[in-house]
Formats: C-alpha cells, structure tokens, sequence
C-alpha cells in the first residue's frame, strides 16, 4: 500500500491474490508463508479527515467513538499488532487501533467498562461480525510497568521487582474477578487438545502434549495475551491494565475456543522469562514467578486459582506456559527471524518433563492398584480377627498414602520448566 508504512506485517510472508470481500477504504490481502496463510484487511488510505469518513462509512458502529465531523488526524504509527492513529475530535484525543486480522472482544469490553481499573476501548467498528478497529480515550502515565520491570530485573533489584510482580499479578486477579460473574461455561478439554495438535502439526514440532484438564478451570472472558507493557503506572502509582489488539498469532491460528483464567496468568508468566532471558538477570526467577503468582492468587477467584488449577498432572499452568513458547516459534517463524528465546528452551524441555510425570504415575498406579486390592478383599471375605484385618488395611494404607505421594510430586508451578 503506497500511502502507509505496514512494517507490522510478517517479513516472511508474501502477498497474495485473495478472493475476499473488503468495506470500503479498506483492502484484503491474502498473506502467504510456508504452510501458513492469513487474510487480513487494511485502510487503503489515511492522511485526511476524509479517509477517515470513507474508512467508517460500510462499518457497524458500537459504543462510543469519536465525531467524525469534527475529527483530525494527528499521527499514523506502526505497532507490532497494527496500524495506530492518534486522533483529535471536539477537543477529546482519542486513540485508534486497526486490527488487521480482527477480533470478537465486544461482549468483554461491554463488561469491563464498569471496572474503572482498567483501561478499556470504549467503543469501534466492525464488519460482518468481526472487529477490525477500536477506539479507546487516551490516558495519561508516567510508564510501561513492562519497562519498569525490565530496569529492575537489569539492576538485580530483586525488592522493587518483586513488588512490581506481586502487583501486576494482583491486578491481574482484580479483573479475573470482575468478570467472575459474567459468562463462563466449562472446562473445553476436548477442543484445547486439539488446539495443541493443531499447533504442533504446522510447526512440525517433535513434542506431543494432551492434558485431562481439571473442571477448576473453565472459560472465562479471557484477555487471549498479557504482557508487563499491558499494565500502565498512572499518577498516583497505581497499575491499570489495558486491553490490547490480538497478536499475530491469533491471526495465523484463529482461537475455536474460549480458555481459563489461567491462561491468561500463563501469557503473564511468559512474559516474565522473556524479560529474564533478555534483561540476563541474575535473580533467582522461582523467587520472581513466586511473587507473581502470590500476587494473582491474593485476589483471583479462588477456584481458578486453587491447587487443583496450577496442577500439572492435569496441565496445570505449565501446558499453557508450553503453548505460548509454540505461538512465539509461530510468529518467528512467520518473520523468519531466528529462534525466539526463551520458547524454543521451554520446547525443548517438554520431553524430560513429561518423563518425569510419567514416572510419577507408576506411584499413582501402585497406589490404585494396592487401594483396590485392600477395598476387593474386605469386601469378598468380612475379616474376622485382626490378622484377617492387617493385610487389606495395609493396602488401603499404602492406596492412600501413594495418593498423597503422587500429589505432592507434581511439578512447582514456582518452578520453570526449563529447571527441570
């Protein structure tokens, strides 16, 4: 497109003809890489007053945006997510983010805009159902808590980064909250399996991982990705986590599924190891994963957040932490821009982690194996002395304490995969 600068496309992805429809003032592209394709839509102008006017005209207005009839463009800057405007109309600046490969957030937006701690979009455009761009106040901040985090962690001032971590991950809690009330339906084991192999096929990856996932996690109306630089140090100090566009990998694998609480805490996690790997700090990241996760768990739904949501033998926190190293490697891939760190460690310890779930499970099976025999007997042959009794109450015994065992030998969620 000859008038705007889209550095925010994959590099390593070609344009293609494509046979989709558009609104108008904007373009369809088909974008094309090996074994991987997308269709996107941009403005194909946007310098005027104007073209704003033509971008909107075919588009379905929802909540609140700007007046048009009285709007300037004031800047067109490229983000890694899509083009952004910063706008002026009736004295109000405004901030507009094009979202190339679209999204459905209308239903969590209309929920958030009552939780004054968050910096939500108030309103957007979309077409034929999809969201394509979205429009929020603009707020003032003294800075990204993502660039905070990084000088601290830089520093090896591990005090004022574990304070930023605790209250990120409260924030974070605070709008797992908020929408504890809204929709949520149950846990989709079936359809997150099959994301997993979705995900391992286009990337011909060499691991394989299926959970059977707990019913303490259960879809919610999920941020999709969280990231440091989400949350924002306003005035007073205090953190308000905005909603963002989707990142590139919700495009070149839409989502068929909605996903947990914890998932989101898992973009969060993420996030931290990047900083860690990039800042090479030389505090002890179980330390900082511990403050995060105090943090979440001081004000997330304590259900979303219990011991049987963080346990591992049943995917845990750590299977999610797996799937956003794959979308990381998804997006290199599509940028041909090498291997991306820390995911491609995190991959490539999911073999000997799973060796070790695997062999805690000869602790599980012994352990139902002798409960079961224990329970079998006494109820064939009522014991009728105490050395009748001895043998199937050992079973029982040793049933119940391998349980506890095996428990207990899940895998930290403190601990990184990477430790193992």
């Amino acid at each position: 497109m000859a008038d705007l600068d889209n550095s925010w496309k994959p590099s390593a992805m070609i344009e293609s003809e494509t046979q989709g429809e558009a609104p108008t003032g904007f373009t369809s592209i088909r974008l094309v890489g090996q074994g991987i394709s997308m269709d996107i839509l941009e403005p194909s102008k946007l310098k005027t007053s104007e073209d704003w006017r033509t971008i909107i005209s075919e588009l379905q207005q929802w909540g609140d945006v700007p007046n048009s009839e009285n709007l300037s463009i004031l800047s067109v800057l490229n983000s890694e997510r899509g083009l952004i405007v910063n706008l002026e109309s009736d004295g109000n600046y405004w901030l507009a983010e094009f979202l190339p490969w679209g999204s459905d957030g209308r239903l969590k937006l209309k929920v958030l805009n009552s939780y004054s701690g968050m910096n939500v979009p108030k309103g957007g455009y979309s077409w034929n159902g999809i969201d394509i761009l979205i429009l929020r106040e603009q707020i003032d901040y003294t800075q990204k808590v993502g660039d905070k985090l990084h000088e601290t962690l830089s520093q090896d001032n591990i005090e004022e980064s574990k304070s930023i971590l605790f209250e990120a991950g409260q924030k974070l809690g605070q709008y797992h909250s908020s929408i504890e009330s809204a929709r949520i339906t149950p846990a989709d084991e079936k359809r997150w399996n099959k994301r997993f192999l979705k995900l391992e096929n286009t990337l011909k990856s060499n691991t394989i991982w299926r959970a059977p996932f707990t019913q303490d996690t259960p879809c919610v109306l999920s941020l999709g990705d969280v990231r440091f630089n989400d949350f924002l140090i306003i005035n007073n100090d205090s953190f308000s986590l905005s909603i963002n566009p989707p990142r590139l990998a919700d495009g070149l694998h839409k989502d068929d599924c909605e996903f947990p609480a914890i998932r989101d805490f898992a973009c969060l996690i993420h996030d931290l190891s990047r900083l860690c790997y990039t800042t090479k700090s030389n505090i002890d990241i179980i330390e900082l994963r511990n403050s995060l996760i105090e943090g979440w768990i001081s004000t997330a739904p304590s259900k979303w957040c219990s011991s049987n949501a963080f346990y591992a033998h049943r995917g845990g926190l750590v299977i999610w932490e797996y799937e956003q190293s794959l979308l990381d490697v998804l997006e290199a891939f599509a940028h041909q821009s090498g291997s991306p760190e820390p995911a491609v460690s995190i991959i490539s310890r999911v073999i000997p982690f799973q060796k070790k779930m695997y062999n805690n499970r000869l602790t599980a099976a012994i352990s139902f194996v002798s409960f079961f025999l224990g329970i079998t007997t006494l109820y064939h042959q009522v014991p009728t002395t105490i050395s009748d009794l001895l043998m199937p109450s050992l079973c029982i015994i040793i049933g119940i304490g391998g349980f506890f065992v095996y428990r207990k030998s899940s895998p930290s969620p403190s601990k990184p995969i990477t430790h193992f």
